[in-house]
């Protein structure tokens, strides 16, 4: 009997020292959990019953997917949010990989919807490439987003479209712009990073962003670049894995109207793009502020070298270069004798800031 009351006691002990933690504490600990895992704290103790429920952080990928059998997706989505009390910060909805059977469009316009009228202020919503959803208005006009990310989307703005007025950083992947009878007018002010990945309409597009600092463009058949040109603080600029870039002159004309850029990383496509002009009478434009150059070259076209030589010549603050080898064709001892002729060719522009070079291949 003494036995038993004694454990008791101790079982007793161990329940308060739960309860008693701190609320931030309890908070903290839950939020590193898969929400699946931190539901099931509700039967630790009273006081843990519904604090799960009352997460901001509502992460739904393929790591919580995963452990759920397929048909019950869409039960358990609309449970989790029909439980959730209070504002939900960031919501993740990551589908990509997952059978495409065992949700509808109507099933993600509920919980879009859900979650835009609760405070959300990160929101990802990632989908497999069989299928284009249809951004409704609540996504494009929800004033409380800092954070987007899409992929798979179709942006088809209502009239009443007025911007994402408080966004901070906005990720689009496989994005399609619908075209309207007059360009497609994005009014971001707040707007610091932008990401661009493999999206088609962008010709429909005028960006509005002053305060914008870094531009990610990857994965494009071809891109007209006059949308950026009311981007004039951008300090990160980066341009990768195109198949075409049109009009040379823009391009030209971007670069040279932002004095404080302080990144750049260049594509092999881009080099040659820019050769024309830099080659014969050199580039021009110079950044001052740069130090970090990125650039991906075809050692197997001369024009694409003496490019890049002009433009490292060009930045008078570089203090980090980064090559990248884009001709599959150079390997082993023909690798190391352009390591050999980089290093003596930047020996000859006098970069005293330069710390670093790495060649990549």
């Amino acid at each position: 009997m003494a036995q038993d009351t004694k454990r008791a006691a101790v079982e007793g002990d161990r329940e308060d020292r739960i309860s008693a933690l701190p609320s931030n504490v309890i908070d903290g600990i839950l939020e590193l959990l898969p929400v699946k895992d931190a539901a099931r704290t509700s039967i630790l103790a009273q006081k843990w019953r519904y604090i799960w429920a009352m997460l901001p952080n509502l992460v739904l990928d393929k790591c919580f997917f995963g452990k759920i059998p397929p048909r019950l997706f869409k039960e358990i989505v609309n449970g989790i949010l029909l439980q959730h009390i209070g504002v939900i910060v960031k919501f993740v909805l990551d589908f990509v990989g997952l059978p495409f059977s065992t949700y509808t469009d109507r099933d993600i316009d509920r919980w879009m919807r859900y979650v835009t009228r609760n405070g959300v202020k990160e929101l990802t919503l990632d989908l497999p490439d069989i299928r284009t959803y249809k951004l409704p208005s609540y996504i494009i006009n929800c004033p409380t987003l800092t954070y987007l990310e899409l992929q798979n989307c179709l942006f088809n703005p209502p009239n009443s479209f007025l911007g994402f007025q408080n966004l901070i950083d906005l990720y689009l992947k496989k994005i399609t712009f619908v075209p309207t009878p007059e360009f497609c007018v994005i009014n971001v002010p707040r707007l610091v990073i932008l990401s661009l990945i493999s999206c088609d309409g962008t010709q429909y597009l005028n960006i509005v962003s002053p305060q914008l600092e870094s531009l990610t463009l990857r994965e494009f058949h071809s891109l007209v670049l006059n949308c950026f040109m009311n981007c004039k603080s951008l300090r990160a600029l980066v341009f990768l894995e195109f198949d075409q870039v049109v009009e040379k002159l823009t391009l030209d004309k971007l670069l040279s109207s932002l004095p404080t850029l302080e990144v750049l990383v260049l594509g092999s496509i881009f080099l040659e793009l820019l050769s024309a002009v830099i080659v014969p009478k050199g580039p021009p434009f110079t950044f001052y502020c740069l130090w970090h150059l990125s650039l991906s070259v075809d050692f197997g076209k001369l024009s694409q070298i003496s490019c890049a030589l002009q433009l490292i010549k060009s930045f008078p603050h570089l203090s980090k270069l980064q090559i990248w080898v884009s001709n599959g064709k150079f390997c082993g001892h023909a690798l190391d004798m352009l390591m050999i002729w980089l290093i003596f060719a930047l020996h000859t522009c006098e970069h005293e800031n330069l710390l670093g070079i790495s060649l990549y291949y």
